[in-house]
């Protein structure tokens, strides 16, 4: 029975290999040399910490149009956050974002009326299994989708009018009061 190895020979593997090797490590690499900066601060609304929000930040790409680095948080009890960028996707996050002017945005969930977010880790996990098992999700184990606690303005860049520019060497602590209208 001939296998992989003895069909190409075990010379033939050992003179790839090493190129091999260094094209998945540069793959695998991403640019990492890009820094970035720590980036913390408060987020509430109607004048009440806002917890379990996503937080984006958005660098400014050429001629202020939105790049793919982007940092992310979550607010805790407390509305506090702080930022980590995913520059390699494969890779772990930074923490901190990249120096420059972002555009932000702010998202938070709620479950539909009458569920709790047990019930809808519950449903999401059981449409998941079945979306495996069986390839398609029969349409009354669709899990309802999650409703927008904040108004739509504050998860649209442009609309949100909310920025920070991070500064090396700065302070980098934002604060966003977000209100109702």
């Amino acid at each position: 029975m001939k296998t992989f190895f003895t069909t190409i020979g075990s010379r033939a593997l050992l003179a790839i290999l090493p190129a091999f090797l260094l094209i998945v490590s540069a793959i695998g690499c991403g640019d990492r040399s890009i820094p970035v900066y720590p980036v913390s601060g408060t987020v509430t609304y109607k004048d009440k910490p806002l917890d379990n929000a996503t937080i984006n930040f958005v660098i400014a790409g050429k001629e202020g149009q939105p790049s793919t680095v982007m940092g992310i948080g979550t607010t805790d009890a407390s509305g506090k956050y702080t930022i980590q960028t995913h520059i390699d996707p494969t890779g772990m996050p930074l923490n901190g974002a990249v120096e420059g002017s972002h555009q932000v945005t702010i998202h938070k969930y709620m479950p539909p009326k009458g569920m709790t977010e047990e019930d809808m880790a519950k449903s999401m996990a059981r449409e998941t299994k079945i979306m495996q098992e069986q390839g398609i999700v029969p349409p009354e184990f669709i899990t309802p989708s999650r409703i927008p606690f904040l108004p739509p303005k504050y998860q649209n860049p442009e609309m949100s009018k909310l920025s920070a520019n991070v500064e090396k060497g700065g302070k980098n602590v934002f604060d966003f009061a977000l209100n109702e209208k």
